[in-house]
């Protein structure tokens, strides 16, 4: 039954008139076909009579996504500089919103017909009800487990380190992820890629805490909601397509992973006894020496590590983010020899083309630009002979990936790998690549994800 009306002049469910009945928050950092996208699919799902804004934050794209929001009409955007962070971004939408219910909204979501205005309708129908998310949908159809869990503490080690692998960790972190779980009858979960909230229940000048700039914020917005006796609903019947990782894959390997991992410690500080901290740090400190000593690839370097289990993320970059493409080639660069390479990358791409080993001993990693979308890399070398003995072929590749890796981390981008050169195989898996590519020419790569 919908709650009766009275003054103040209200709509159905407790919603002040006056206002527009919803505020759209929207972040932006270069991700300019999928916000477009988005708007798109906000457009032709929302009812015709539906009292809708949008408030847009670009977090200083170069792509033009700011350009685009501009030209929406239902656009208000708010332009910054710099990437100031996703949290930091909805709090300034927030404080520029007008309606009575919030929807955030990453721009990796497509929403489909009817699922906007199904969201609408349930808090008109529930007072009581705080917020809802739909149900996500992969781009290949199947359902995607996208809702926030309180994890255990147990989950918090199985997310980090290959404790994964041990029966009681992994159970523990499949029940966070929920695995095996039914989606498909309305129940209470929280989510943060696409919520409806009531602003009533919301603080008066921000949404998320921005101690948590990328990460972990929607999990803690959660947990706020939940102590304080909130109810968040999934409704099946509203469902979206949530490509996953567009603005946090640009980010590249090593700052994203410092940002998760740091902001982890963060929640944990937050939410766990103070003597599980230093437990939970001593688990990944011997998760990363492990893996060192077996030469397994690790998310972080040293120093990352210990700065990230301080809870210190680190800056956001700004700047170019576009992939790179780091190409292992079987012959040394050359003007001549390789006119066509930089006419094979897509717009969003840039190059690091690496030279094969030399043939005498140098210790140092030298990288050149050739151009505004290439660069020129010549690692090291600790070995002779490494074209004729695999062993020394082998230590001579794994020396020059960790010279590499250094210089890509101080670099943002997805990280795309291409091996023309198959003696370059043991590089595999040690520089934080997001991808393997097959040999020949670079291909454009769809970005997805939190903006």
């Amino acid at each position: 039954m919908r709650e009766t009306l009275g003054p103040p002049p209200q709509r159905p469910g407790g919603i002040e008139m006056g206002a527009p009945l919803l505020s759209v928050l929207l972040v932006s950092w270069n991700t300019r076909e999928q916000t477009r996208q988005c708007l798109d699919s906000l457009a032709s799902t929302a009812d015709p009579d539906l009292d809708y804004e949008v408030v847009a934050v670009d977090n200083g794209s170069s792509d033009g996504s700011a350009e685009l929001l501009a030209d929406q009409p239902r656009v208000r955007l708010i332009r910054n500089k710099h990437n100031n962070g996703f949290a930091a971004a909805v709090n300034q939408a927030y404080r520029r919103a007008n309606g009575q219910l919030i929807l955030l909204l990453t721009s990796d979501i497509r929403l489909h017909p009817g699922a906007l205005s199904r969201m609408v309708d349930h808090l008109r129908e529930r007072p009581e009800v705080a917020g809802v998310s739909p149900l996500y949908l992969n781009p290949d159809g199947t359902v995607q487990a996208h809702y926030v869990q309180q994890p255990s503490f147990a989950a918090t080690i199985a997310l980090v380190t290959a404790l994964r692998r041990l029966p009681g960790f992994r159970q523990a972190l499949h029940r966070f992820q929920l695995r095996g779980e039914d989606f498909t009858r309305p129940r209470q979960l929280a989510s943060g890629s696409c919520v409806l909230l009531r602003r009533r229940v919301l603080g008066q000048q921000t949404i998320l805490d921005e101690t948590f700039p990328v990460y972990w914020n929607d999990v803690v917005l959660a947990r706020q909601l939940d102590q304080a006796g909130h109810e968040m609903w999934m409704l099946p019947d509203a469902v979206v397509t949530h490509s996953r990782g567009a603005s946090t894959r640009l980010l590249g390997p090593t700052i994203r992973s410092r940002h998760l991992l740091g902001s982890l410690v963060g929640y944990l500080r937050m939410t766990q006894p103070r003597h599980r901290l230093p437990v939970f740090r001593a688990a990944l400190l011997a998760d990363h020496l492990v893996k060192r000593l077996l030469g397994r690839p690790v998310r972080l370097g040293l120093g990352d590590l210990l700065a990230a289990l301080r809870g210190d993320v680190g800056p956001l970059p700004a700047g170019d983010t576009r992939d790179w493409v780091v190409l292992f080639s079987r012959t040394r660069w050359s003007v001549d020899g390789h006119p066509t390479m930089l006419g094979q990358l897509a717009s969003g791409q840039r190059l690091l083309f690496v030279d094969p080993p030399g043939r005498r001993p140098r210790w140092r990693c030298e990288v050149s630009p050739i151009g505004s979308a290439a660069w020129h890399a010549i690692a090291p070398t600790a070995l002779p002979l490494g074209d004729s003995v695999p062993l020394v072929n082998w230590i001579n590749r794994r020396i020059a990936a960790g010279a590499l890796r250094g210089w890509l981390d101080r670099h943002a981008g997805a990280r795309l790998l291409r091996l023309d050169d198959e003696r370059a195989r043991p590089v595999l898996g040690r520089l934080g690549e997001d991808e393997l590519l097959p040999a020949g020419a670079p291909r454009p790569m769809e970005r997805s994800g939190r903006g």
